[in-house]
């Protein structure tokens, strides 16, 4: 029984360390409430058409971030750091990094998993441009 228990424990520790972090993902949004709110659409022709990204894959960034980080990225802009200002280690759940790859392959039918290096993305844009280059 005292075994079980330990387990039982020792589970929810694991679970929390590797949760995202919901009081982090309160400030991001208050810290943003000043920020305009972009549609899909607006998002794409003001930061990524410019730059000749694909409008799919600025749809698949937009849409699936948001999901991995519970953040709104209808309010992200491209110089947003990864890891500074969206905190995502701390938001996403820990293997949001697989379901990026997972998601990016289902979409697009192309693996990344090998050429993907979270750590040597800086911004939103670094990681957009990495993307688009994949296709």
């Amino acid at each position: 029984m005292w075994r079980e228990l330990n387990n039982a424990v020792l589970n929810l520790r694991t679970y929390a360390d590797l949760s995202p972090d919901l009081g982090v993902r309160r400030r991001i949004h208050q810290g943003w409430r000043s920020r305009p709110e972009r549609s899909l659409d607006d998002w794409y022709r003001s930061f990524w058409q410019p730059m000749s990204v694909s409008q799919d894959l600025s749809a698949f960034v937009y849409q699936q971030m948001e999901v991995y980080s519970g953040l709104p990225f209808a309010k992200v802009i491209p110089a947003d750091r990864l890891t500074e200002d969206l905190q995502l280690p701390v938001v996403c759940w820990f293997d949001w990094e697989c379901d990026l790859c997972e998601d990016f392959h289902d979409r697009f039918g192309i693996e990344i998993r090998d050429r993907l290096d979270i750590s040597m993305l800086r911004t939103v844009r670094d990681l957009v441009i990495f993307l688009n280059q994949q296709l």
